[in-house]
């Protein structure tokens, strides 16, 4: 009888502990809660911290976005960067044996976008490299079909905002569809268009109105440049890609337009001339150029591309070598021709290319500044196997900014 009562007994502890811990563990499962931080210096950068109560006990993760990846949480704060704009809904979970609690807040999320990136001065589009817009729409391009499939995104070539493509499945080529605003066009003059791009996908271009069709680009996962040469039909042109044809995801960059039948090369490369944006240097010093004579500084305001250009004051006529600027050497074919130029604006101020070394010195003729941003080109032949490019710009009274020299062998 004592065994069944001590038996008996024991049941009913240990049925008692069960339910005690059962409700323990069900009273230290409290409503999630959450801080949100805002990176001072990034506006994309988050930090989040559970601050729920006794959380250790129990296995926690968060959401950044609705269906996004999970993220599991960590002892402090838990740091994401978004790549996109947009409202997005960020969600806590915390879960138990036998039971699951969220909070979710919706944060307005502004993705930065890179200032002074480099631009190429010839381009016809407007909002070519995809910066300017908000959200996922773009100034100056509009989606005329598949707009639910294209968004914006960071992971991009230039200026840090890009288009990614999303096709579920294949399609007709039109049934994802994205077209700048109209630029002149010469009737009879031949233009070529161009884009990079990286992912799974196929896209062509095309043109509004008397529409042309160029041929199917097959994209691959590096940045590749895919270009098409027409001559025009029409006094104002849109270029549209038609990007529907093939399933899969893939991002575009650098869309561009220029005159003639050569494509642009990706912004900021000054073909031989190293430095020739002027965007790497401190203050009024620039790499890879040297002040022979006179002076120049830095101007930050008033560019052609960037962040940074030249600017020139001279207080008096003088000497085209009274301010001189020179590039580092560049190797050169002797012989051969090279064509070198660069983009100016300001007062009528004369303005040179001479070559180094100066026993074997080349001068181009003088090249008057005007008030709008005006590119000067000047081709000469090598008599040097490595040369230097030198601005002269003392000639003329008066002050004008300088920017984006190129140059390219012939």
């Amino acid at each position: 009888m004592k065994i069944y009562n001590i038996v008996g007994l024991l049941c009913v502890i240990i049925s008692f502990w069960s339910c005690s811990d059962d409700d323990e563990v069900e009273a230290k499962l409290q409503q999630p809660t959450f801080t949100i931080t805002q990176s001072e210096d990034n506006s994309a950068l988050y930090y989040f911290e559970n601050t729920t109560p006794n959380k250790d006990q129990f296995y926690s993760y968060w959401e950044f976005e609705v269906a996004g990846e999970k993220a599991a949480d960590l002892a402090g704060p838990v740091e994401h960067t978004y790549k996109v704009d947009g409202d997005k809904l960020v969600t806590l979970t915390m879960v138990s044996s036998v039971d699951a609690l969220q909070a979710s807040e919706t944060i307005s999320v502004t993705v930065p976008v890179d200032e002074g990136y480099p631009e190429n001065a010839e381009n016809l589009l407007v909002n070519a490299y995809l910066v300017e817009g908000s959200g996922d729409d773009f100034d100056n391009w509009a989606k005329q079909n598949g707009g639910d499939r294209m968004s914006a995104t960071t992971d991009a070539l230039i200026g840090g905002r890009a288009i990614y493509v999303n096709n579920a499945a294949a399609g007709n080529a039109w049934d994802a569809q994205l077209i700048s605003d109209a630029i002149e066009t010469v009737v009879g003059d031949e233009y070529t268009f161009s884009f990079w791009a990286k992912g799974e996908g196929v896209i062509r271009f095309s043109t509004t109105p008397s529409a042309q069709y160029g041929p199917d680009y097959t994209l691959t996962s590096d940045w590749q440049q895919y270009s098409w040469t027409i001559t025009a039909n029409e006094a104002n042109t849109s270029i549209a890609l038609d990007m529907g044809a093939a399933a899969g995801s893939f991002i575009i960059d650098v869309i561009e337009a220029v005159k003639g039948a050569e494509a642009l090369p990706l912004p900021g490369d000054n073909g031989l001339i190293l430095n020739g944006g002027f965007e790497e240097g401190e203050g009024d010093e620039f790499t890879n150029w040297a002040v022979y004579n006179g002076a120049v500084s830095e101007e930050t305001e008033n560019v052609k591309s960037g962040s940074r250009a030249v600017y020139v004051n001279n207080a008096a006529d003088g000497n085209a070598w009274d301010t001189q600027f020179v590039s580092d050497a560049v190797e050169t074919e002797v012989g051969a021709d090279y064509t070198v130029s660069f983009w100016a604006k300001g007062d009528p101020c004369a303005v040179r290319f001479s070559t180094k070394p100066d026993a074997t010195a080349l001068y181009g003729p003088d090249y008057t500044v005007t008030e709008d941003w005006t590119q000067f080109s000047w081709t000469f032949t090598a008599v040097e196997a490595m040369t230097n490019i030198s601005l002269d710009m003392g000639a003329t009274a008066g002050s004008f900014v300088l920017d984006d020299v190129k140059m390219s062998k012939d």
